[in-house]
């Protein structure tokens, strides 16, 4: 399982002209599920996500004090197959380690259900499963962390 975390003031997705999600201060994520991933995949990346400290104090002075819990912030979660592609060979981008899409909805969705057992589910939402998505952002920072439940 592979995340790009950005840490962002602001975020949305735009499927067919309509925003479906958008939050403030938290973190976009961009998520991909292998054929490798499991359960375990799931729990241990869910959970690094949630405790990650990569905001600033109260005082908003001292940097890599606090998680997305401490300073009630959101997630904007994007599922992202693309995130698996091997680009070793040639000019296209070989999709074979990305999850067939039935196994990877149901993994993801576990991972959404993880981020909003310890959040909050109104503070974690989703792009749509499969669709071509706008995703508009600004990053803080800037601050983007990749996360590999196999590293």
């Amino acid at each position: 399982m592979k995340i790009v975390l950005q840490k962002v003031s602001q975020a949305s997705v735009v499927v067919n002209s309509q925003t479906i999600s958008s939050i403030k201060k938290g973190y976009m994520l961009l998520v991909g599920i292998s054929t490798e991933d499991t359960e375990e995949d799931i729990n241990k990346l869910s959970n690094k996500v949630l405790n990650l400290r990569i905001f600033e104090d109260a005082n908003g002075e001292n940097f890599w004090k606090q998680n997305i819990k401490d300073v009630n912030g959101e997630i904007l979660s994007i599922s992202q197959f693309t995130l698996l592609a091997k680009t070793k060979k040639g000019t296209k981008p070989d999709f074979h380690m990305a999850q067939k899409g039935h196994i990877a909805k149901e993994l993801y969705d576990l991972f959404l259900e993880n981020l909003q057992k310890g959040l909050g589910k109104d503070k974690v939402q989703d792009g749509e499963f499969g669709a071509m998505m706008n995703c508009h952002l600004t990053n803080e920072g800037p601050i983007t962390i990749i996360l590999d439940s196999k590293q």
